[in-house]
Formats: C-alpha cells, structure tokens, sequence
C-alpha cells in the first residue's frame, strides 16, 4: 500500500502543470516555454538535398567530403612501395633479404648470387599477389555498398 501511495505521489508530481521539472519539461540549461531564457549556442543549418533549397546544399556541400567507403589499403601507384615496406617489416624477409645482400660480398660469397635471391623473390611475389587480391576484393565490396540502395526517412 505503501509503494502504491508512492507511486501515485510521484505521477501527481510529474504531471503537474506548474512543476519546474517533469516528463515534458527541457532538461537543464535549455529554455522552457514559461520562461524564455536566450542560449548562447551555435546554429546548425540543415539543408535539403532536393527542394527549393538545392543550389544552396550544392554551394555548402563541396567543402565536405561524401560519406562513401574507402577500406583499400592501396591505390595503383602506391602499391609496390607500399606492400614492400610492410613485407619487409617481417624477420624472415629481413633474414633473407640479409643473405642475399650479403652473398654479393665476394669473400663471403658461398652459392650463386642469383640463387640467393630466389626464395626471397618468390616469397615477395606470393604475399605480394595475396595483398594485390585481397585489396581488389575490399575495393570491390566498397564499390556495392557505396551504390547499395537506401531508404531516406524525409518527414
């Protein structure tokens, strides 16, 4: 009986026309329509993409980049200087890039020169292809959720 008395004197409370604040009153530091009050906040313009205002949204909206998705690590020219300084961030391909540098000393020279380079060569080109791929599949996806269809909630 108790809780119940609470609670009634709680709604009466809320939903009182001349409470200072209910469920329907702004939360603090914003005015309330009994007492007008000026913020000192900054306005945000929103502008709509189709309509009488389109010049407008045309004009603001070239100084803001599109909300399109980018995950592709690489472009075309950036790709080999790139995907080499990565490969080479790994302690095998150091190893191997340390023997083959290292049997072009003629003193220290103990295989052919160019049979060195072999494994070093073929690993670069295999993780290199993989990166090449696995790139082109991100770019790819990016691609159909850019142009995917969307439902715009105007109203």
């Amino acid at each position: 009986m108790e809780r119940f008395q609470w609670v009634r004197h709680r709604c009466r409370q809320l939903l009182a026309i001349d409470s200072e604040r209910g469920w329907y009153s702004p939360p603090d530091g914003l005015p309330s329509k009994s007492s007008p009050q000026k913020v000192s906040a900054r306005r945000r313009t929103v502008l709509a993409r189709h309509g009488p205002h389109q010049e407008e949204y045309e004009a603001v909206s070239k100084k803001y980049k599109g909300n399109s998705i980018c995950t592709t690590k690489y472009s075309l020219l950036t790709f080999i200087p790139m995907n080499l300084f990565q490969q080479f961030h790994r302690a095998a391909n150091l190893y191997f890039l340390f023997l083959a540098l290292l049997n072009w000393v003629p003193v220290v020279e103990a295989f052919e020169k160019e049979i060195t380079m072999i494994p070093l060569l073929v690993v670069l080109t295999v993780i290199g292809i993989k990166d090449a791929l696995e790139d082109y599949r991100r770019y790819l996806f990016d691609k159909k959720v850019n142009n995917n269809l969307v439902r715009v909630f105007c109203g």
